[in-house]
């Protein structure tokens, strides 16, 4: 599941009853059937936590709060409401509770509960768990997603974070130098968009590609994928570009004048001074302000389909986005990656041994109903994430199953024939200002390296700011 809020009980056929037990408790009958004691809530809640093992330190995921009796009870055992939240399969039955408990994206909460030391823990009455056994099956299932995302973007965050911080100053200090632009506030393009990732499957589009290209449609590419674009003869119109990483500066080698460059504020800043082509900041409006130093989305194509949907108002498919390994390997021939395994290669290294090369991960799946087909928790990660946040963009040529609609072929392009007026980037030195106040912040996800492993973030603190002087005086 996507959305929490898609897990809702439909009891529009069933007979549902609120009543009061001899003990003055509410209770709540579902076809006949009681969610939880009528007699006694809190002794069923000891009860039933008693049978499971407590983590230290839990914080606690519940599936039904009991007409908030379980909530009650952990607040009268010293458990805090910020390590409390609920979904109620029934939310007309939600009755609030002081103080309040959480509430909202389960995700972020989830995060900001790890990163206190807190451990996940799922609770469910058997009642609920008898009465609403879809519901609750659904949701197990939603909230392992939910806590492998948590957990790697914290991994992730952990990893790149000062690398994040350091590009966010320089790309900072590259717009004191010339002039770089963020999204307009409104207006949007009334045609259609193909946003391009480097799948494999990109090739068997490539004549396609070159038909929208030659009609006049626009092409949305991210970074990996441009390579292969202008080998076909095709120029995209904009090119996009978020992750930190050196690799970035091999993918971005040769990328035209005409070409529009969507970066992250957090992207590789040897990129971005390099570049030749107009640059538009699209994360600026909201990490200009408040900067997070942390990605918004775990996958680059999850930015371009955001961009794709902000600035064009008609539909949006997307080509190359297998989220799969196949015989085929992992990218197009013409990516730059493929191009440098082809020179690298030699008798003991064929460059089909390197495509193939992915066999040799340990956390690769093969995808029930679809032989020949490999996929990982990260690319499932991203799925989810295309199916919850993007649901109506069309997936060309699909490699898996998905939710979304889509197509064997990329249809001709409705064109407006009118571009997009950028806007300069304004407020530069407040935004340098909140990257040198961060470092004063020990909660900074700058330091989470430094928190998880238990070392001084001292040490750190000094070597970026020495770096931040070196940087922007």
């Amino acid at each position: 599941m996507g959305e929490s809020a898609l897990i809702v009980a439909d009891l529009s056929g069933g007979d549902m009853k609120i009543e009061r037990g001899d003990m003055g408790y509410r209770s709540l009958k579902v076809d006949g059937r009681y969610l939880y004691s009528p007699y006694d809530p809190f002794r069923e809640i000891e009860r039933s936590l008693e049978k499971e093992t407590l983590p230290e330190n839990p914080f606690f995921v519940l599936f039904g709060s009991a007409e908030g009796y379980v909530v009650e009870f952990l607040l009268s055992r010293g458990y805090r409401p910020q390590d409390i939240w609920c979904l109620e399969p029934v939310p007309e039955l939600r009755r609030e509770v002081s103080p309040p408990i959480l509430e909202g994206d389960l995700a972020l909460h989830l995060e900001e509960a790890l990163l206190r030391g807190r451990r996940p823990f799922l609770f469910a009455l058997e009642g609920y768990k008898r009465v609403f056994f879809r519901e609750y099956e659904a949701f197990c299932q939603w909230y392992k997603d939910v806590l492998a995302r948590a957990v790697e973007n914290i991994k992730v965050t952990a990893f790149f974070s000062r690398l994040w911080w350091i590009n966010y100053v320089r790309n900072m200090g590259v717009a004191r130098q010339k002039t770089l632009y963020r999204l307009p506030h409104t207006g949007v393009l009334y045609e259609d968009v193909v946003v391009t990732a480097s799948g494999p499957s990109l090739e068997a589009s490539r004549e396609e590609l070159k038909a929208w290209f030659v009609r006049g449609g626009k092409i949305l590419a991210c970074l990996s994928s441009y390579a292969f674009l202008r080998e076909a003869g095709i120029k995209p119109w904009g090119v996009v570009v978020s992750d930190a990483g050196v690799a970035n500066v091999l993918h971005g080698v040769g990328i035209e004048k005409d070409s529009v460059v969507f970066a992250s504020v957090y992207a590789n800043s040897a990129l971005v001074v390099s570049l030749d082509s107009p640059v538009v900041l699209y994360d600026y409006e909201r990490e200009g302000k408040n900067p997070s130093f942390v990605l918004s989305h775990p996958s680059v194509v999850l930015d371009a389909l955001w961009i794709a949907k902000r600035l064009f108002g008609g539909e949006v498919y997307v080509v190359g986005l297998d989220l799969a390994y196949s015989r085929q390997g992992t990218h197009p021939r013409a990516n730059r990656l493929q191009q440098l395994a082809r020179l690298s290669s030699h008798r003991l290294r064929t460059v089909e041994t390197a495509a193939l090369g992915f066999f040799s991960r340990p956390d690769l799946e093969e995808v029930k109903g679809k032989e020949g087909i490999w996929t990982t928790r990260a690319f499932d990660l991203v799925k989810t994430e295309v199916e919850r946040s993007f649901a109506d963009v069309k997936i060309v040529r699909p490699l898996l199953f998905w939710n979304n609609p889509s197509c064997e072929y990329l249809p001709l392009p409705h064109v407006a024939k009118k571009e997009i007026v950028w806007d300069p980037l304004e407020g530069v030195e407040d935004a340098l200002f909140r990257a040198q106040e961060e470092l004063d912040k020990s909660e900074s996800p700058v330091y989470l390296r430094e928190r998880m492993v238990g070392d001084s973030s001292e040490r750190l603190k000094k070597m970026l700011t020495d770096k931040y002087r070196g940087l922007v005086f």
